[in-house]
């Protein structure tokens, strides 16, 4: 068991280290790709809410919610997400499949650590453009991969009942991959240019989380987490080739950066606010607010049709549960969940804001013990068609394995 999960976990590291691509999206070509959705499976069958936490669920967007926990947990997470892109020519479609987070977390007496490995940002698409250049035709192909990857430390500490409080470092890293290409016709040659830029940096979360019984059985609970600004620096570099019509290299030389070879830049600081309210181990109802004043911008980018404004998301959820300890029906453990979300995504083109809306559901089957396999779909739109722009309608195949058997209660700290 434990050499298994040895093995996962290195393979779940190379996955990230060497990047995947989690999105085709064209939007994701600003900046250093979309926001990835970096939370657990459960919370974004909700919504994305993330105020929710017990013995045995706890959010990666807040590392108090870690003193919750009564039993060491291994968390992992994978989806699949196919997508149809409409714009004013016509439609396509695309898909990606991603391992979303991997963690370990583990409860004490007197504090809670978790670590692990999620997403921040991804960056995919292909795009191709056609038009006319001195009266020749040209075709222009754009390309990109890559994205920024995060390993985390967690630690929470719980200095009155119901109170807990947590800090999550953060070391941020990857790479982001462009290619441009040109072709002219009646030139022989095509023109490539190649930018990389190798990216990292470091970024702290601050959490606070609040339970307050009601009565017997009901409870609120009350979140909230501050990420301060930080950097993230970007070591780059570009080249530009001539390329033969049958693709293969005529020419390369490397352009000269100058101060933009190294470049620091700035994500903004981020609040997220949570409330909810439920009956222990039967509902749940809660909504999030999360708000960030300015996106993160790419200085090797220049477009005057581009603006990065404050980005927002609301998210609403809950959850039910028939009857959580009922020895004859395996249907009344299951865990039934049903949110909804609305992001402004702080990014602005041809002066269209674009918008991220989705509405989620899902389940969570009990496999034994205090193991759950979660599955939900969310149903989604991003952009818009407005300014010859793309919408893009998305389904998000999740899949989610929470695992706190007996191998792991018998490693728990007293």
């Amino acid at each position: 068991m434990k050499n298994r999960l040895l093995s996962f976990f290195v393979v779940a590291i190379a996955a990230f280290s060497f990047g995947q691509n989690a999105t085709l999206s064209p939007y994701s070509y600003h900046g250093f790709g979309l926001a990835a959705n970096d939370n657990i499976a459960e919370n974004n069958m909700i919504g994305g809410v993330t105020v929710y936490a017990d013995s045995t669920h706890f959010s990666l967007d807040n590392p108090a919610t870690l003193k919750k926990l009564d039993y060491v947990q291994y968390r992992v997470g994978v989806s699949y997400k196919p997508v149809e892109q409409t714009s004013n020519n016509g439609n396509g479609y695309t898909s990606t499949t991603s391992l979303n987070y991997l963690s370990l977390s583990v409860p004490t007496k007197h504090f809670a650590f978790s670590f692990g490995l999620k997403p921040k940002t991804s960056l995919g698409y292909r795009i191709n453009i056609t038009g006319l250049l001195d009266e020749l035709d040209t075709m222009t192909f754009y390309q990109g991969s890559g994205g920024v990857n995060t390993t985390f430390l967690g630690f929470a500490v719980s200095p009155v009942k119901g109170l807990s409080f947590g800090i999550m470092a953060n070391y941020n890293f990857g790479f982001t991959e462009k290619v441009f290409t040109q072709n002219i016709s009646s030139v022989q040659l095509d023109t490539r240019i190649f930018t990389r830029s190798e990216l990292s940096g470091i970024n702290y979360v601050f959490g606070a989380h609040y339970t307050q019984p009601i009565k017997s059985k009901y409870n609120l609970q009350l979140s909230a987490t501050y990420t301060p600004q930080s950097s993230l620096e970007s070591l780059n570099t570009r080249t530009i080739s001539s390329l033969s019509t049958n693709g293969g290299l005529s020419s390369q030389e490397n352009i000269d950066l100058g101060s933009l070879s190294n470049t620091s830049n700035k994500f903004s600081p981020e609040i997220n606010l949570g409330a909810g309210f439920g009956f222990a181990h039967k509902w749940f109802i809660g909504v999030n607010f999360l708000n960030a004043s300015k996106g993160l911008t790419n200085p090797l980018e220049m477009n005057a049709n581009v603006q990065y404004v404050a980005s927002s998301r609301i998210s609403f959820g809950g959850f039910y549960i028939p009857k959580y300890d009922s020895f004859t029906s395996f249907i009344s453990r299951v865990t039934y969940r049903l949110g909804a979300r609305f992001e402004e995504t702080g990014l602005v083109l041809n002066n269209q804001p674009i918008e991220d809306f989705g509405i989620t559901f899902g389940i969570g089957l009990p496999v034994g013990g205090l193991s759950k396999i979660n599955i939900g779909v969310e149903l989604g739109q991003l952009g818009t068609l407005n300014g010859g722009l793309i919408k893009e309608n998305y389904a998000n195949i999740m899949l989610g394995f929470s695992l706190s058997d007996i191998w792991f209660i018998k490693r728990k700290y007293d």
